[in-house]
């Protein structure tokens, strides 16, 4: 026994030009093809807020949302007349430390092409107590 699922064509889904402005809110395991895909279809996009809050991750899913190179090449590539791009990403991993200084270069882009463009960057370090029997 098995279920047919329907797939789904691309050149079926609508491309919404009238779209300018969207908030999207990812509280589950996300990447960057998957916001693409949303992406790809909001050509005119003007402003975008992502916020993206997850517990657990998994790498490398996550690692690539904290790549500004990634960002520039998503953004470039899909929403070409975005002016404003805010984001927060409140993410939990534990060790080891992520490299903040790669992570803010990578970035760079952003402060040179969008005028009043900030980035703050923070990690927490979180002692856990651990019982044992």
């Amino acid at each position: 026994f098995s279920i047919q699922t329907s797939s789904i064509n691309d050149n079926d889904l609508p491309i919404v030009t009238q779209l300018i402005s969207f908030d999207l809110e990812i509280y589950a395991k996300c990447d960057s093809r998957s916001i693409s895909y949303i992406l790809r279809y909001m050509p005119n996009l003007i402003r975008f807020h992502f916020v993206l809050a997850v517990g657990k991750v998994e790498w490398p899913y996550v690692a690539e949302l904290l790549d500004g190179y990634v960002w520039k090449q998503m953004l470039e590539l899909y929403v070409p007349c975005l002016s404003k791009f805010k984001f927060h990403m409140s993410i939990f991993k534990p060790l080891p430390e992520l490299n903040l200084d790669i992570i803010g270069n990578s970035f760079a882009y952003f402060v040179e092409k969008y005028s009043n463009w900030h980035m703050i960057i923070d990690q927490w370090r979180i002692n856990w107590i651990h019982r044992g029997k």
